[in-house]
């Protein structure tokens, strides 16, 4: 503990990140931005953030929390506006708006697949490229921007295969794979495997918001069979500067994905490397100390490693980090109605400090509070939804936008690894 207390001290700097030197990047080929924007009729809604998450990844609630009798959730259906609408024109710069779905559930982004304009999320927790077409059932289009395959005079049915989706609660989507023509940003690919949804549950149907995917984890997490498929990620790799994508994420304004190249304008002092194993097709990294405010360092054991997911809205930990955190939080309880802790709104919020592999990452108070949640009916106070919540001890933490919204932060094929640093604008 010496050693991390050293480390700490020496490395410490500005807004909380602990960083060495890295390499500058060679200008040699290409990049583009995407940016994403906050929607005006943004209503936040973390029950349903943590819903999603444990969906996606199969977790299972053992902790279901206490009962709160008094407590009066707020209803965030009716206040939620339709989930799509025009995906706007690329800017000159090779930039293409996005915005929000769902409150910070999902951000998304124009994506032209055979000459279609489609407004898609990116996620870094997952590998499949899949969109919503008119081949899926006439339920499951609702609301939804589809992909015409008629329409597209590139897309090609690729013989033999198919993909598969399968989240926890058992609903799936199951369905043809193609290629087609994909532009983000400026930047084209001619023959992007892309998974057509054919079948899905009810289950799926009414959960999924999205109009489609493109997942910039690793090669081995597609689900497509027989032969697992690049990501876009993997394919226009070798067309950029250099193979990463960068992402300053914002919840109050306007945030952007780079794409091959490191804008060093946009973070301040140093970037440091993470080292990234890919084994299972994540972003995956050590995570192996906490503290909350101003305490001593804790040890994580129950889940010491942690994946970088922009698909994800909260940050989910080892269940001793949430408690840990939450002890010194005032009024604050995991409500099983609410679905996870919950807050006074006026509380004031520590900051919680977590290793990223070597590096000391700190996550400021005003972070945690992810959205209004509802009343104390008794005393009318009103409460709020931690940005943080319980992985319910699944064996990797889910670092998602709660986390990376405080950080500039480097997806690096190389190596693999993920640089971090503090944003320059914050």
């Amino acid at each position: 503990m010496h050693l991390v207390h050293s480390l700490a001290v020496l490395l410490f700097f500005s807004y909380h990140v602990l960083s060495a030197p890295a390499p500058q990047p060679q200008q040699k080929g290409r990049s583009f931005k995407v940016d994403r924007a906050l929607r005006e009729d943004y209503v936040a809604d973390g029950p349903t953030a943590l819903r999603n998450a444990y969906r996606k990844y199969r977790i299972v609630e053992t902790d279901t929390g206490v009962d709160m009798d008094d407590f009066e959730p707020v209803d965030t259906k009716s206040a939620v506006a339709s989930n799509n609408g025009p995906a706007s024109e690329p800017e000159r710069n090779g930039s293409v708006s996005a915005r929000s779905v769902q409150s910070d559930v999902a951000f998304v982004s124009p994506v032209t697949i055979g000459g279609q304009k489609i407004v898609m999320n990116f996620d870094t927790g997952s590998s499949d490229f899949w969109v919503m077409s008119t081949t899926t059932p006439a339920a499951a289009q609702h609301g939804h921007n589809v992909f015409n395959l008629s329409e597209s005079p590139t897309f090609e049915v690729m013989k033999e295969h198919s993909f598969e989706i399968t989240y926890g609660d058992g609903s799936h989507a199951a369905g043809l794979v193609g290629t087609d023509k994909v532009d983000i940003g400026g930047i084209t690919f001619p023959n992007q495997a892309i998974g057509i949804p054919v079948e899905l549950s009810q289950s799926f149907i009414e959960g999924e918001i999205s109009n489609g995917l493109v997942g910039l984890g690793f090669q081995s997490l597609s689900t497509i069979q027989p032969e697992k498929q690049p990501t876009f990620f993997g394919n226009v790799a070798p067309m950029l500067d250099e193979p990463v994508l960068t992402a300053l994420l914002k919840s109050d304004g306007v945030g952007e994905y780079e794409f091959g190249v490191v804008d060093h304008s946009k973070y301040q002092g140093q970037l440091v490397n993470v080292s990234v194993d890919a084994s299972n097709g994540w972003w995956q990294f050590p995570s192996k100390l906490f503290s909350v405010g101003d305490g001593p360092y804790q040890a994580i054991k129950k889940s010491p490693s942690a994946i970088a997911d922009t698909g994800t809205s909260l940050l989910m930990t080892s269940p001793e980090v949430v408690d840990g955190y939450y002890a010194q939080v005032p009024g604050s309880n995991h409500v099983k109605r609410a679905g996870g802790y919950i807050f006074p709104c006026n509380a004031e919020l520590p900051s919680l400090s977590i290793f990223a592999g070597h590096v000391r990452t700190i996550i400021p108070g005003r972070m945690m509070n992810f959205s209004y949640v509802g009343l104390n009916r008794t005393s009318g106070e009103e409460l709020c939804f931690g940005g943080l919540q319980s992985n319910q001890g699944m064996p990797v933490q889910i670092f998602g936008d709660v986390f990376l919204k405080a950080l500039f932060v480097v997806f690096d094929r190389r190596g693999p690894s993920l640089g971090l640093a503090v944003p320059s604008r914050y």
